[in-house]
């Protein structure tokens, strides 16, 4: 038999129980807004650091791609970013190898991005788009190339995960909706599957050899 005080207390603590779920509900929503702010002002900066470099009269080519190399290194999380390339067979690499794919990989990625930006013309400018969290509280943050001959309306997403140091790093970057990230893991599975892993190494280091090479020839 339930008690009469029982009864009355019921209530009070259901009611308590509702309004800390009603004030939860409110102070996820504002969480979730402060993240993609955050990510959105990482991102706006990024740009806009990058547009200064682009802009810039007075740099010739060739001092453009340090500086915008510079930049790639510090907004990419490049560690985590090797990882997701490697996929299933990170397991496939030895300790010494997997730093050696690492850093192999890291300064490719910093070339292919300093050069794709360094083709930009005056003409053309970077327009942010929305942004939205995703289920993993990553952010992925639109942008949108505007007055380009052939660059104009493309639309470049750019997935950004939260640091401890930075606040946000860049994890994957999906230009006209092809991942970055899936379409170097499918080359690493072919070369693995084909090659060895020890080819993939290989191959990462005679590009880039190549790429230094090339950007040290007047």
């Amino acid at each position: 038999m339930i008690s009469t005080s029982s009864m009355r207390a019921n209530p009070f603590r259901n009611s308590g129980l509702a309004l800390c779920a009603f004030l939860l509900a409110l102070a996820l929503p504002a969480r979730a807004d402060d993240r993609v702010a955050d990510a959105t002002a990482f991102m706006s900066k990024t740009v806009d650091d990058v547009l200064l470099i682009l802009n810039d009269k007075n740099l010739k080519s060739e001092e453009r791609l340090p500086k915008l190399e510079a930049i790639a290194l510090e907004r990419f999380d490049f560690p985590r970013m090797s990882m997701l390339v490697l996929g299933k067979n990170r397991s496939q690499l030895s300790p010494e190898q997997l730093e050696e794919f690492k850093h192999e990989f890291k300064q490719s990625l910093a070339n292919t991005y300093g050069k794709r930006l360094d083709r930009y013309t005056s003409n053309e400018k970077i327009e942010m788009g929305e942004a939205r969290l995703e289920s993993n509280k990553d952010v992925t943050v639109k942008t949108r190339v505007t007055g380009g001959a052939a660059g104009d309306g493309v639309q470049i997403d750019y997935r950004l995960r939260p640091a401890e140091v930075n606040g946000w790093l860049i994890i994957d970057v999906i230009p006209a909706g092809v991942s970055l990230i899936q379409n170097f893991r499918a080359q690493v599975q072919e070369i693995v599957t084909q090659k060895g892993v020890s080819k993939l190494i290989e191959t990462l280091r005679e590009k880039n050899a190549a790429a230094a090479k090339t950007a040290s020839t007047p």
